[in-house]
C-alpha cells in the first residue's frame, strides 16, 4: 500500500498582508500530480487544512475542488483529521456520507478516535484516525480527573487503541506537538501552560506508521517512522531555511516499510536577504526571483522607509530590520544588539505578553479569572471569530 503523508496546509492564510492562495493553488497542483505518478493507493492529510476555524471563501473552494480530483477522478482513499487551527464541527461535517465515496473526516468523535481498514492486494492496514483534542474533552471521555495534560490524554488514546490494534500493519494519525520536535514561528501554540502541549514519542512507536501533523518542518521524531510531513509551503520568515515537501510511505507486511521525502517547488520562495542597503539593490538586478517573498536584514547606519525603499525591486518583500554587523558573528542567525532578532524563538504566548502589558498599565492586580477570560478572548480572535 503506497502512502502519501503531508499536513498543514493553512489553507487562506495571509502572509504580511499578502494572500497566499495562488501560492497554494501551485503546490496542490503539484501534490495531485505526484499522486498521479506515484500511484498513491492512500492520501493522509493530517490536520491544519484551514488558517482559521472560519475559513474563507476562496480556502473552501480550493480544498473543495482539490478533494474533487482526487476522491471523484482518481479514486484515492482519502484520511482527513482536524488540526487546531481548524473547527472539528465545520471539519466533520457530512463525515458519515463521505465514507461511501472513500473520504474518511474526522472532527470529532466520541471515544476520541475512529479506526478504519482498508484492504489492498489481499492485505488489511489498518488506520487510527486521532484529530486535535483538548485534554478536558479527553478527561471527560476517560471519566479521570487526572487527565490535564496532552501527553496524559494520548496515554489514554493510545491505550485504548492498542486494545483493539491486531498484529497487521497499522497507521496512525495524529495533530500533536511531540516533545523534542523543531518548531517555528508560524505554529499557533497548543497550550498555555509551558510544557502541558507536549506529547512522549514513544506512544507511537508500536505503530507501523505515525502520520504526524502540526510542526511545519518536516523531521522524525525519535524513530524513523514517526514523522511529521511538514507544511507543503513555508508560512513564516522562520521557515525560509527549510525544505518542504510530502512524505510517501509504502508499506508491505507488518515490518516491512519504505519512506521517502519528495520535494515540492512554491510558486514564490520566502527568503533572508542580508547585506548593505545598497548591496542588496544592486544584486536585485540580477535576481532572476525578484517575485519571491523576501525580508531584508540591512546593515549601515538607518535609513527611513528602507521597506518601502525595497519594495521598488522586491514587489513581495515581508518586512525588515537594521542589523549591526560590528557585533554579529560569522554564520550566526541571529543578532546580538543593533536590531530586532525576527528568527528569535517565542517562548511566551499571547497571553503572557498581553498580560505583562495590562500589567504595565494597571495597577490594581489579576485574578485567575482575568486570565481564563483573557484568555477565551485571544483564542476566539485567533480562530477568527471576530472578523468582521
Amino acid at each position: 500500500m503506497k502512502i502519501l503523508h503531508t499536513s498543514d496546509w493553512h489553507l487562506g492564510r495571509v502572509l504580511h498582508g499578502y494572500n497566499l492562495i495562488k501560492d497554494q493553488i501551485y503546490i496542490l497542483e503539484q501534490i495531485l500530480r505526484i499522486i498521479k505518478e506515484e500511484k498513491i493507493d492512500v492520501l493522509i492529510i493530517a490536520g491544519d487544512i484551514y488558517d482559521k476555524s472560519i475559513p474563507s471563501e476562496a480556502a473552501v473552494d480550493l480544498f473543495n475542488q482539490f478533494l474533487s480530483k482526487v476522491i471523484l477522478e482518481e479514486h484515492i482513499n482519502t484520511f482527513i483529521i482536524a488540526g487546531n487551527h481548524d473547527s472539528n464541527e465545520r471539519i466533520d461535517f457530512g463525515s458519515d456520507l463521505f465514507k461511501h465515496q472513500g473520504l474518511y473526516i474526522v472532527g470529532k468523535c466520541e471515544k476520541g478516535y475512529e479506526k478504519v481498514v482498508l484492504s489492498h492486494d489481499g492485505e488489511e492496514v489498518e488506520f487510527y484516525m486521532l484529530p486535535y483534542i483538548e485534554p478536558a474533552y479527553v478527561r471527560q471521555i476517560a471519566q479521570d480527573e487526572k487527565i490535564k495534560r496532552h501527553d496524559e490524554a494520548m496515554a489514554y488514546l493510545i491505550k485504548q487503541i492498542e486494545a483493539e490494534k491486531r498484529d497487521i500493519p497499522t497507521v496512525l494519525i495524529s495533530h500533536a506537538f511531540v516533545a523534542g520536535g523543531e518548531g517555528s514561528d508560524s505554529e499557533r501554540r497548543l497550550s498555555v501552560v509551558g510544557g502541558a502541549e507536549l506529547v512522549d514519542a514513544r506512544h507511537f512507536k508500536a505503530f507501523t506508521y505515525t502520520a504526524l501533523g502540526h510542526l511545519h518542518k518536516k523531521q522524525a521524531m525519535g524513530a524513523t517512522h514517526i514523522r511529521y510531513s511538514g507544511s507543503p509551503l513555508k508560512h513564516s520568515v522562520s521557515e525560509s531555511n527549510q525544505d518542504k515537501g510530502i512524505v510517501i510511505i509504502n508499506i508491505e507486511g507488518k515490518d516491512t516499510i519504505t519512506i521517502e521525502d519528495k520535494p515540492l517547488i512554491p510558486l514564490r520562495d520566502i527568503r533572508i536577504l542580508e547585506g548593505t542597503l545598497e548591496r542588496i539593490i544592486e544584486e536585485a538586478s540580477q535576481d532572476l526571483r525578484k517575485e519571491d517573498y523576501v525580508y531584508a536584514r540591512v546593515m549601515g547606519m538607518p535609513i527611513q522607509d528602507v521597506t518601502a525603499i525595497l519594495r521598488q525591486v522586491y514587489p513581495n518583500i515581508l518586512g525588515s530590520e537594521w542589523v549591526s554587523s560590528s557585533v554579529r558573528k560569522q554564520g550566526e542567525e541571529g543578532v546580538n544588539e543593533g536590531g530586532t532578532n525576527f528568527l528569535e524563538t517565542k517562548e511566551r504566548t499571547i497571553t503572557e505578553v498581553f498580560m505583562e502589558f495590562l500589567e504595565y498599565v494597571e495597577e490594581d492586580e489579576f485574578t485567575s479569572e482575568d486570565l481564563q477570560y483573557v484568555e477565551k478572548i485571544i483564542k476566539d480572535i485567533e480562530e477568527g471569530k471576530y472578523e468582521a
